[in-house]
């Protein structure tokens, strides 16, 4: 079916971008949780990562 074939390409370039946003969305959230946990001085030493 040929008619088939711009829906199907539309809805495969929306998943992968859904699937980047969300990617993106968790490496937002989650990056920071990776820090070493314990240490004060890290928090008053500038940060090597981007602020947001």
């Amino acid at each position: 079916m040929p008619q088939m074939a711009p829906m199907f390409w539309t809805l495969l370039m929306a998943f992968f971008t859904l699937s980047f946003i969300v990617f993106m969305v968790k490496l937002y959230f989650y990056a920071p949780s990776n820090t070493p946990k314990g240490n004060d001085s890290a928090r008053l030493t500038p940060k090597k990562n981007w602020s947001w």
